[in-house]
């Protein structure tokens, strides 16, 4: 299958199904969907970063050599569709332990940040979260910046800071 063309055809959860069962667990595959989330041009690199997402659910292993590139690069990114989609890859994606620190720092980033849609903020508080327990020293920090954000953000990120705190306790 021609990944990029197969992108083209259309922007769909069925494709996007279709698209992530003809990787499989394929590491040559992914890694041209990595290429073209990099290289291609819009809506390809959209595309293919939701098809990351998808491929990352059903074969998680595939994503650990791309997580550090991923991280330092999801800041800069200009599109709110390839941070949304990483950004959930990732929190539901269990981070090498020599990534941790950096998820950590570029998620709190991510949560404060002004401009941040809610979704990429939601998942970036989910990335923490899931590690806050082997780091409980982020853990005061969090629920300050969960405090600092509550009356700034929407009612999504509300819901999911409230699941996150109760877990803190």
């Amino acid at each position: 299958m021609d990944l990029e063309l197969q992108l083209a055809k259309e922007n769909s959860r069925a494709n996007t199904i279709h698209i992530a069962n003809s990787i499989g667990n394929d590491s040559d595959k992914f890694k041209k969907l990595i290429e073209l989330l990099y290289n291609a041009k819009n809506p390809i690199r959209d595309r293919a970063s939701w098809v990351i997402s998808t491929v990352n659910g059903m074969h998680p292993k595939l994503l650990d050599p791309y997580i550090s590139k991923l991280l330092n690069d999801i800041k800069t990114n200009r599109s709110d569709t390839i941070k949304r989609n990483i950004t959930m890859a990732l929190s539901n994606h269990a981070i090498p332990k020599k990534l941790q620190g950096k998820l950590i720092k570029v998620c709190f980033e991510l949560i404060l940040s002004k401009e941040e849609k809610v979704a990429v903020k939601v998942h970036a508080l989910q990335s923490i979260a899931n590690i806050a327990k082997e780091y409980t020293q982020i853990i005061p920090e969090l629920k300050s910046v969960i405090e600092d954000q509550l009356p700034k953000t929407s009612a999504a990120f509300n819901a999911r800071a409230r699941m996150v705190m109760k877990k803190l306790k």
